[in-house]
């Protein structure tokens, strides 16, 4: 895709109509798919403006079984903010299972200004909620970077080319990063010694690994960090390196497998590659692969350019897609709106949402399968106590 006209292919292999100049750049973690929570032939597409204007963060809203399947554009290129975009879009689901939060990042295109301030999207079967902000104590000041979240979704690792790496909890229910994990931080003097490109959790969330991509024709790393250690910056291990400077290795990905996949662009040819076949190399025509990455160290049985993509080749970049699987987190206070849910769809009945908004001091209530033309919204305090009654139409 080029800056600011992504475009929209079917399962055809066909480009939807008018699913060009979609807004967004052509970078690794700039575009992020998210089916809709109340109806199974949605897709949102959300992209972000990294380093092109119009900056920002929009959604593209696909109906991808409309048309015999070929898919329609129902709302493309909807803004829900205009600020430069940090390059690590990343979605994770609700407690409940059902809905989903996706997480959005600013920069400053001066790359000296730091932020620390994260944007939490609700994705419900109402729509899109209004961001609530939170600012939390790592600060960054570029415009690349990678976030994943833990299988449990418990978790989040953000990464960035000046030298972060952080870990932050995160509650499913509230939407709320509750703390931080310092492992590593962006130097304060300008000497970014460390470009560190991507990172995967191994399955069972034992272990963090980071990809150090090369500058300057330096020698790239795969590290691991063992999130058990008590000092999780000492645990860190070089897996293996990458001297060869056309060796472009950049991205990670956990795949259903239990194993994670590093792809990597080979130097030697521009982009896209030629089609001949002295351009398909062992870099670019391979995956290299973490076979068994709970384990620690060298039994983690990690090997270069191992898996074959027949008449496939890889570049920089993997998908960026979050956990579709990942169910309700069991025992948490909002594990139970996927049960009430469907005993209200049985019944008919109104079903209730609230979350408190801390930036904003608010709560905000949805409701759906409402009935009529008026009614009345009342609070209760724990002790039962009316607080507010508010009269609607």
């Amino acid at each position: 895709m080029l800056p600011n006209n992504c475009k929209i292919w079917n399962k055809y292999d066909q480009q939807i109509n008018d699913g060009d100049h979609v807004f967004g750049n052509a970078w690794y973690h700039a575009g992020l798919l998210i089916p809709h929570p109340g109806n199974d032939s949605i897709i949102y597409l959300f992209t972000s403006g990294v380093t092109n204007n119009p900056y920002g963060f929009y959604v593209t809203t696909i109906n991808y079984k409309a048309n015999n399947d070929s898919g329609v554009i129902v709302q493309k290129n909807f803004q829900l903010n205009s600020l430069p975009a940090y390059d690590a879009l990343m979605g994770v689901k609700h407690g409940n299972g059902r809905d989903w939060w996706v997480i959005f990042q600013r920069y400053n295109t001066n790359f000296i200004t730091n932020y620390n301030d994260y944007y939490l999207f609700l994705i419900s079967p109402l729509g899109i909620s209004e961001p609530f902000i939170q600012n939390i104590v790592s600060y960054h000041s570029t415009n690349g970077g990678h976030v994943v979240f833990s299988n449990n979704g418990s978790m989040f690792a953000n990464v960035n080319p000046r030298g972060l790496i952080e870990l932050l909890n995160f509650d499913r229910c509230t939407g709320l990063i509750t703390s931080t994990i310092p492992i590593e931080q962006e130097s304060l003097t300008g000497t970014y010694t460390h470009w560190y490109g991507s990172c995967a959790f191994s399955p069972d969330d034992s272990k963090l690994y980071v990809l150090e991509g090369m500058q300057n024709n330096d020698t790239a790393y795969l590290w691991q960090f063992d999130l058990n250690a008590s000092n999780i910056a000492n645990s860190k291990i070089a897996i293996d390196s990458f001297p060869d400077p056309l060796v472009g290795v950049y991205q990670l990905k956990l795949a259903p497998d239990n194993k994670i996949y590093l792809s990597a662009f080979d130097r030697n040819f521009g982009w896209p590659y030629p089609d001949t076949s002295t351009a398909y190399t062992t870099i670019n025509n391979n995956l290299s692969v973490i076979n068994y990455p709970d384990s620690l160290g060298a039994a983690c049985d990690f090997q270069p350019f191992s898996f074959n993509l027949g008449t496939g080749r890889s570049y920089f970049g993997l998908p960026n897609n979050p956990d579709y699987e990942l169910g309700p987190w069991v025992g948490s206070p909002c594990d139970t709106l996927t049960v009430g849910q469907a005993e209200n769809d049985e019944k008919n009945d109104v079903f209730f949402q609230a979350w408190y908004n801390t930036d904003w001091n608010m709560i905000h209530v949805n409701a759906s399968k409402l009935k009529g033309n008026t009614g009345s919204l009342r609070l209760f305090d724990l002790e039962g106590r009316l607080v507010i009654e508010k009269k609607l139409r």
